[in-house]
């Protein structure tokens, strides 16, 4: 089996690929209505503002595969068995909300200038207005923005009557945990190494969480699901997420750049600490091999990266036998993830979604 990427997706994958196609051509016009409704009501203020809210539902709409509200709409499917209703699919607007405004924050703090292939927020405002510093100012309201609008759309839940205060307090929590992951983020990143329970916390709490444990524990949860089954699903949604996680930096590293959308190179000049780097530095250090210790550290963090450079960074970790680690972790989480989800105990398309779409994230190439 390849280790970067190569292991091609199976019936299954493909099968739940398909379906979350299928999903994103029935939720996208319901995003796109409430996303068109909100820019109605900014522009009866002023014209400006309707720009703001326009570019934000740009960023929202343009790209991405809708993976966090398809995670709650089959959450919700796996226990119920209603028809795509548009209260369902505007339930699942707020995942993709917060998802769209926490990239948008996180590319301004990494000073990233690509996002899906295009220029990213704050560069297009800076382009706009000729300065960076409005770029940035600019790029903070509008995330801040789609995250009131995410927080808004949250009362569609109040269309599943009760169910809507125990699913509520999920949606928060994983809005407070998103940033006890990128507290951590920033931080492990100014530290020179930290070990792998760091690096866990961060996947776990910046990724795993909002990604997929949350989205299926506020879809089961609006669908009438036990505590049993809730339980069941999010240590399914926290391994997988972590998994997710770690292919996207295996991905971020050695993968297509068509594809992934972003250099492949911005994860080491952005001094990110991820598994792959983490555990290089630990394995080089446990070694003895202080000199590329030095060299390593001295490239992490660096702006003016060279081509050089980053092919020195993949054969590292190819040598020291950590990107064989890594794709195994992510195989034995997705394998965890995959038991989780069999103690539910349900046999309906849902799970046979869930499932698939495991086996896709797991072998993706993007």
């Amino acid at each position: 089996m390849g280790v970067e990427g190569k292991v091609k997706p199976g019936l299954e994958a493909e099968w739940a690929l398909a379906q979350l196609g299928s999903f994103k051509a029935r939720f996208d016009p319901v995003l796109k209505r409430f996303l068109d409704d909100k820019s109605q009501e900014a522009s009866e203020i002023r014209p400006e503002l309707a720009k703001l809210i326009e570019l934000c539902a740009k960023f929202v709409v343009e790209g991405g595969k809708r993976l966090r509200p398809a995670f709650m709409y089959y959450g919700f499917k796996l226990v119920a068995d209603e028809g795509d209703t548009d209260d369902v699919l505007k339930a699942a607007i707020p995942f993709e909300l917060v998802h769209a405004g926490a990239l948008v924050h996180d590319d301004i703090m990494d000073n990233s200038d690509l996002r899906r292939g295009k220029p990213t927020v704050h560069r297009v405002f800076e382009k706009d207005f000729g300065s960076a510093d409005v770029g940035r100012a600019l790029a903070i309201v509008a995330g801040d923005m789609i995250l009131a609008l995410a927080d808004n759309a949250v009362t569609a839940y109040s269309d599943f009557g009760g169910r809507y205060k125990q699913a509520r307090p999920y949606f928060d929590l994983m809005c407070r945990e998103i940033n006890y992951g990128q507290h951590l983020d920033v931080v492990g990143n100014l530290m020179g190494v930290v070990d792998e329970d760091w690096i866990m916390k961060v996947m776990r709490y910046k990724t795993a969480g909002y990604t997929v444990e949350k989205p299926l524990m506020v879809g089961a949860t609006l669908g009438g699901a036990t505590t049993e089954t809730v339980a069941s699903i999010s240590k399914y949604g926290i391994k997988l997420g972590i998994a997710f996680q770690i292919k996207d930096d295996i991905l971020g590293m050695f993968g297509d750049e068509a594809k992934v959308g972003k250099p492949v190179d911005s994860d080491l000049k952005e001094g990110k600490k991820t598994l792959l780097v983490s555990t290089t530095l630990r394995r080089l250090m446990d070694a003895g091999r202080q000199s590329e210790v030095s060299k390593l550290k001295s490239i992490l963090g660096n702006p003016k990266l060279t081509g050089e450079d980053y092919v020195w960074c993949q054969e590292l970790m190819r040598d020291t036998g950590v990107v064989d680690y890594c794709q195994l972790k992510v195989e034995e989480l997705t394998y965890q993830a995959r038991q989780a989800l069999e103690d539910t105990r349900f046999d309906n398309e849902a799970t046979r979604y869930l499932l698939g779409i495991s086996d896709f994230l797991v072998a993706r190439e993007y």
